[in-house]
């Protein structure tokens, strides 16, 4: 029996990534479970009262197995050192009809709530992303049986995790869309850049744990070139955007569906963290001005109020378009199971014991 199907309780070896922002509805979360893979609640920029109310909603719409994701590091963050981007950010704002921005940034974190919420709630999986949760937290979450996947770009992170004692990793390639998991980006200031065959062979060599690939995965013939190699199992993110459950608004399905697959690039404009977006006007000026990019989270918050009202306006050339290299191989919308069924359908006989 497959380790990961046996771990996380579900019937095909394939996990819809947790992409924070609203992506993940839960709607899109319950049709992944109910059609036999893991949905997963992108919780990271959640407050405690719209993860619960995600949770509950979820549970109402199925009785399967689900995830929440996480960051692990502490988002609490202050600064009035923003007057040079916030003067670059107003001009958008100005085009776009919207209130200018303030002088000053304040992100408040949330995770020991969130962690105490998804304990209470008895959600029976955590992933988390950009480094590993405090010894604390990890023995609070086991301690409640719930299963913890980490996210890993290299060897040095994966055992980090393994040793810290979560139970599954996730082999993050340089192709994947968004934010990758990297721990160090002052070390990896593009992210750490190993694509995902070579990142999965190294940490199958060299940890114990079911290893799970991700980055640019959008077919079945990936899918079965993976698990031949030794992978338990495969996590996509942009294939589901344009899920037609997922909370993807209509500029930015249009953009992933017109995209080829050179169109994405690396960019720390919109969050202050290194992540694969599709190129746009907004990249392109940021990286023009000179101006320099804020750290993350400070950069993510002064520019969210842009992406939402491009989000809103349908302009997508003002929006955080993230999305991986595969995303030139995505040509039509479907539901979660239409595309469930399109990557597991010559692999549902292929058992493979890891």
């Amino acid at each position: 029996m497959n380790k990961l199907l046996e771990k996380l309780k579900i019937e095909i070896p394939i996990i819809q990534a947790g992409m924070a922002g609203g992506i993940t509805s839960p709607e899109l979360v319950a049709a992944v479970s109910n059609a036999g893979a893991l949905g997963t609640i992108g919780a990271g920029y959640m407050s405690p009262t719209s993860l619960k109310k995600s949770i509950h909603t979820v549970k109402e719409l199925t009785s399967k197995p689900f995830a929440v994701n996480l960051f692990a590091v502490n988002l609490e963050v202050f600064s009035t050192d923003i007057n040079e981007m916030q003067k670059l950010l107003n001009t958008y704002r100005k085009e776009l009809g919207i209130e200018m921005g303030k002088k000053q940034v304040k992100v408040k974190d949330y995770l020991q709530e969130k962690i105490y919420l998804i304990i209470k709630e008895k959600v029976p999986i955590v992933s988390t992303a950009f480094g590993v949760l405090s010894s604390i937290l990890i023995d609070r979450l086991k301690k409640n049986n719930i299963t913890l996947i980490g996210m890993a770009t290299n060897l040095e992170e994966a055992l980090l995790l393994q040793d810290a004692g979560y139970d599954l990793i996730v082999a993050q390639g340089f192709e994947a869309g968004g934010h990758r998991g990297t721990f160090n980006t002052v070390k990896y200031p593009r992210g750490c850049e190993i694509s995902l065959h070579v990142l999965v062979q190294s940490l199958i060599k060299n940890i114990s744990l079911p290893i799970i690939a991700a980055g640019g995965i959008y077919a079945r013939e990936q899918i079965a070139g993976l698990l031949k190699q030794g992978a338990s199992g495969v996590q996509l993110g942009t294939r589901f955007l344009v899920a037609e459950e997922a909370g993807t608004n209509d500029s930015y399905r249009r953009a992933i569906l017109k995209a080829d697959y050179g169109d994405t690039v690396i960019t720390n404009a919109f969050s202050g963290r290194p992540a694969r977006a599709l190129r746009n006007e907004f990249i392109d000026e940021m990286e023009e001005s000179g101006i320099p990019i804020l750290p993350f989270p400070i950069q993510n918050e002064l520019t969210k109020d842009i992406r939402a009202a491009g989000s809103d306006f349908a302009i997508s050339e003002v929006q955080s378009l993230w999305a991986g290299q595969g995303a030139g191989g995505i040509t039509k919308e479907e539901t979660a199971r239409e595309i469930i069924n399109s990557l597991h359908q010559e692999n549902a006989a292929k058992k493979v014991d890891v």
